[in-house]
């Protein structure tokens, strides 16, 4: 079999030196050479077994395009283990970042093929393809979440609000839209003509159908006057901002994640947090927001910061080595939960009380593992904290 994409990284592959860094923590010895975090990789931190870390697969990869390995049922689900959260691409070994996307296009291969993508991702797609959302909810209700809140379909400013959002947590939209109408910015939404951004399809390799939903969303959001889109989950960020313009080429408004607005909207002065929030918060940084193409790393805790009496602490892993929430709850559960435990449990370590983050899915899967920690822990969204304290 040819494995055209998975060939296109063919040197990188062979030049890999199977030291282990991008698995391995505290100590990294490329550039910048210093600390890492005790955790790098989830799925090590999961399986235990090099095989499941970034050395592991390129390897496979590797006897695989030299024709010593198979491509059998066990080996698929295999290739799709990795919740592709990027914490391999800090250890600046031979790979060059590039990990991901090594992986990425090993699974467009196997699809190609007809021997992917596993189950659960297929379930997704199916979703999608019938209802535009990877739950397989009603088209009809993807904006139900906004009835009474008098937000038109069409204007400059867009707000893309993703599929857990919109079916899964509704509080995490209207919070989003409360805050907006406080900083009385003008919005718009695209009800039930809004799609999937299509992150399980990318994920998982299926690119047609990928490109496919891109295009859709696009010409939606064309058809809205969309100028500026924002949008409050992470994925759908990273998918609209960066994914997008690989396979459609540069598009017609620009993409923005919500806590640079709210950031902007807190130092011009219109959004004025004045109720105190007590105990200690801690800021969870979502993988797409700080290491997946994206740098958001300010924006949010300046923010918080401006909130009268939050105590703010950092967890061990922050910024761009931020620790995964386990990402995928429903495609890999416990890969999902054992990742998203260990977050709060960092949490725990550096004594806060609430959890605060900009995705809802981070959002999601930390607080399944919370209820599964039976942790004394509040995760919450940065526009519920703001509502709040705005007292909106």
């Amino acid at each position: 079999m040819d494995y055209p994409k998975l060939n296109q990284y063919h040197l990188k592959i062979w030049n890999d030196q199977a030291c282990g860094v991008c698995q391995r923590g505290p100590w990294t010895p490329y550039p910048p050479r210093g600390p890492a975090p005790d955790r790098l990789c989830p799925s090590w931190e999961h399986y235990r077994r090099i095989s499941y870390s970034a050395q592991g697969w390129i390897q496979a990869a590797r006897n695989l395009l030299e024709g010593k390995l198979e491509m059998e049922p066990r080996f698929v689900e295999y290739v799709y283990a990795c919740n592709l959260c990027g914490s391999c691409c800090n250890s600046r070994c031979v790979i060059n970042g590039d990990q991901v996307n090594i992986i990425k296009a090993w699974r467009e291969d196997l699809v190609n093929l007809g021997l992917g993508p596993t189950d659960p991702w297929k379930k997704d797609a199916a979703g999608i393809e019938k209802e535009g959302n990877r739950f397989g909810r009603k088209k009809a209700e993807r904006g139900k979440w906004a009835e009474g809140m008098n937000i038109p379909n069409s204007g400059e400013l867009v707000y893309f609000v993703g599929c857990v959002a919109s079916y899964r947590e509704p509080a995490l939209a209207k919070a989003t839209a409360k805050v907006l109408k406080a900083s009385g910015t003008p919005f718009a939404i695209l009800g039930a003509e809004e799609l999937c951004c299509g992150n399980p399809l990318n994920q998982s390799g299926q690119m047609k159908a990928f490109t496919e939903v891109a295009k859709k969303n696009v010409e939606a959001l064309k058809k809205a006057g969309a100028k500026t889109v924002v949008t409050s989950c992470a994925c759908c960020y990273h998918n609209l901002a960066f994914e997008y313009p690989k396979v459609l080429g540069q598009l017609p408004f620009k993409v923005i994640h919500q806590t640079e607005l709210l950031a902007r909207l807190v130092s011009e002065g219109k959004l004025k947090p004045k109720k105190s929030i007590s105990g200690t918060l801690t800021y969870h940084d979502p993988c797409h927001l700080v290491r997946l193409g994206g740098k958001i790393i300010k924006e949010p805790r300046a923010v918080l910061q401006a909130i009268p009496g939050v105590k703010l602490v950092e967890m061990e892993a922050k910024g761009k080595v931020a620790q995964c929430c386990g990402r995928n709850p429903v495609e890999q559960p416990e890969l999902s939960m054992t990742t998203g435990n260990n977050r709060v449990k960092d949490a725990q370590v550096a004594g806060a009380n609430t959890i605060v983050t900009a995705c809802s899915f981070c959002d999601w899967s930390l607080k399944r593992s919370a209820k599964n920690l039976g942790a004394d822990i509040k995760v919450v969204d940065i526009n519920q904290i703001l509502v709040e304290s705005l007292g909106i």
